[in-house]
């Protein structure tokens, strides 16, 4: 089992989030939380750091643009540089530190490209963090790397480079002193980006060679911490995870529950851990309809735990709405479900599920009589999100309220209009999409009757 040990040394104030009551909220962030286990993953041959943990884009005051290293984009959020200690999940300027493997770019093998943290951007900063483990003590090693644009190296809590310019990368362009501890050790690198593209090559060398033997994690680990390769770790998992998977589609419940719980038991860090806790508790219950064990309170038990255990994963952002749903239509406890539906666009603001949460949520209101409330939810849902196709639930759903409120024509006026909507949704924005045709459709003979009734 893996367990945490707080840290005597607060890095500052963070968000991060508990479970209270069926619903997520917001506390002051404790000192960073330290692993007694953690994944480790390699080097490439050439010594490049391929792993990191990444957040951008960040934005720093517009009177630093070109000198924006001499900014420290944390400070806003009460914290600094040269002490910042981030997890996966963590958030800065409503950004989130998101784990990151690399295979390359086309400029080159050992070349990361930033973009795919979170899409391209200009004139922000990308931060790429890792844990690093060396088994000796290298008092003469140095950094090398190079960045497009700008870059700035904070190594073990200390600023040992900085280079505002603009331009392309080239490998061991930076170069500065970066004595390794036998050890943990921690690296920070801060990359500009003006425009076009946004890459970062990052290694150590000593006596001219690309240090290999460094293993990176992208968890904070006690110094005594339990190492595991990343590698066999993850296959081992995998293997009882497809066991598991296949005696759900067999119809073995119970037993794939049990399976499900034993990767939980021995693989903890897995890349698949997430999804095997997510498995679990849909076979507990499933809001969706799909064959189950029916038992609802374990299900929300075992999402609360996915949540707790694995809240920066995808998955997480599908266990809380599904934890919503069981508490609205099963538990029928409207009040949980609201403050769940509420929490989510706090805890994941920029998920792609984030206007179904509010539409969820915006049910409630109704279903609660809080008519106002709920047309305003709606409303915002579809300011907010107009590219999402909850756009078309949110404009049935103002409706459908102003129908429950008893304002029968302002219903039928809504009624009306996303009819219209519907049907140029299905004719021309999805003509040639048969699943979102077929949805329409079923929208559409909705509102026919919604309207012949009124």
């Amino acid at each position: 089992m893996r367990t945490a040990r707080r840290s005597a040394k607060s890095n500052g104030l963070l968000l991060v989030f508990c479970l209270i009551g069926g619903a997520v909220a917001a506390e002051t962030n404790p000192p960073v939380a330290e692993y007694s286990e953690v994944l480790v993953y390699p080097t490439a041959e050439d010594g490049s750091i391929m792993h990191w943990l990444g957040i951008s884009p960040l934005q720093y005051n517009v009177a630093y643009i070109g000198d924006s290293m001499s900014y420290d984009v944390f400070k806003r959020e009460g914290l600094n540089e040269l002490t910042v200690r981030p997890r996966s999940g963590d958030r800065v300027q409503n950004r989130v530190w998101r784990k990151m493997h690399f295979s390359g770019t086309v400029v080159g093998p050992s070349a990361v490209d930033l973009f795919n943290i979170a899409g391209y951007f200009d004139y922000a900063i990308t931060c790429c963090f890792a844990y690093i483990y060396s088994p000796v003590d290298r008092p003469n090693a140095i950094f090398s790397g190079s960045s497009d644009d700008a870059l700035k190296v904070i190594w073990n809590g200390k600023k040992i480079w900085s280079n505002q310019i603009q331009r392309s990368p080239t490998y061991d362009s930076d170069q500065a002193p970066a004595p390794i501890r036998k050890g943990w050790n921690t690296l920070l690198c801060v990359v500009d980006q003006v425009w076009g593209g946004h890459l970062l090559c990052a290694r150590f060398v000593d006596g001219g060679k690309g240090v290999t033997d460094l293993e990176i994690s992208l968890d904070p680990a006690l110094p005594e911490a339990k190492r595991y390769p990343a590698e066999p770790y993850n296959k081992e998992a995998a293997e009882l995870m497809r066991k598991a998977d296949a005696l759900k589609l067999d119809g073995k419940l119970a037993e794939a529950m049990a399976a499900y719980e034993l990767v939980l038991a021995k693989y903890p860090l897995a890349d698949i851990a997430p999804r095997a806790a997510y498995e679990r508790a849909n076979v507990l219950y499933s809001a969706s309809g799909e064959r189950s064990l029916g038992q609802p309170e374990q299900a929300i038990k075992a999402l609360e735990d996915l949540l707790q255990r694995y809240g920066d994963d995808l998955r997480a952002e599908y266990a809380l709405l599904e934890l919503g749903r069981i508490q609205e239509t099963v538990l029928k406890d409207q009040a949980k479900a609201e403050a769940t539906y509420r929490s989510f666009e706090v805890r994941y603001p920029q998920s792609s599920l984030a206007p179904k949460a509010l539409v969820a949520l915006a049910r409630i209101l109704a279903q609660q009589q809080k008519f106002e409330d709920s047309i305003l939810t709606y409303r915002r849902t579809i300011k907010k999100y107009p590219q999402s196709d909850e756009v078309m639930t949110a404009t049935v759903g103002i409706a459908d309220t102003y129908a429950l409120a008893g304002e029968k024509d302002k219903a039928r006026h809504q009624y009306e209009a996303a009819r219209d909507m519907a049907q140029d949704w299905h004719d021309n924005k999805y003509g040639v999409d048969i699943g979102k045709q077929a949805w329409l459709e079923s929208i559409l003979e909705y509102i026919r009757k919604q309207l012949a009734q009124k």
